[in-house]
């Protein structure tokens, strides 16, 4: 459904931190496939809300390694097939910090600024999220983006411990969480973006 041809700059990353995706791949099959399927739909809704140049090109490398940090998740808590206990919840939120210091470590003249959105993937408008607890419009956009993106992935995907919902149970929990979760407007776009896919399908 989304475009897999990546930015032009995107091939020179992918050399520098491939070693880290095949560790993560070889521990955890889902992250590897998932962390590509969020950078397609991060792409594509980043273009419908008028991302370009370097602000585009950041958003698609902060999805496609916004779970980087999950490498130093102990596999224990990283493969557990049910629901975490608080504890190990906390450990597990660490990952999006975790991310921010491993792309920081790249040493790219765009580190800061990919990292800063791997850092904030899970904060909420409300304020609720993590690791900073940013509410509405002190989140990046790109973070907001990535959010969205991020979420639809997740639960259309199959897992161990989750089958996976359709497209159309997926957009109702996306629905329920605007102007919570997720970013109402980043949502909105969203939308229309899939029904346009839907209709270039038929």
């Amino acid at each position: 459904m989304f475009d897999s041809d990546p930015s032009p700059e995107f091939d020179t990353f992918a050399c520098s931190l491939d070693a880290l995706v095949a560790s993560i791949d070889a521990r955890d099959p889902y992250t590897c496939g998932h962390c590509d399927r969020t950078g397609r739909i991060s792409r594509a809704l980043g273009l419908r809300l008028d991302m370009h140049g370097d602000g585009l090109r950041q958003l698609e490398l902060a999805a496609h390694f916004h779970d980087i940090g999950k490498i130093g998740i102990p596999d224990h808590i990283l493969h557990n097939p049910g629901r975490l206990e608080q504890e190990d919840w906390e450990v597990m939120k660490t990952h999006s910090a975790l991310g921010e210091r491993i792309f920081l470590a790249s040493h790219r003249p765009d580190a800061v600024a990919v990292a800063k959105i791997i850092r904030h993937h899970h904060e909420a408008i409300d304020g609720s999220g993590y690791p900073d607890r940013l509410a509405g419009d002190a989140i990046p956009l790109a973070a907001r983006v990535l959010r969205v993106a991020d979420t639809y992935d997740a639960v259309t995907s199959r897992r161990p411990y989750h089958p996976g919902c359709e497209h159309e149970e997926a957009m109702r929990i996306l629905h329920a969480e605007q102007d919570w979760k997720i970013d109402g407007d980043v949502f909105r776009e969203f939308e229309r973006l899939m029904r346009d896919r839907a209709l270039q399908a038929t």
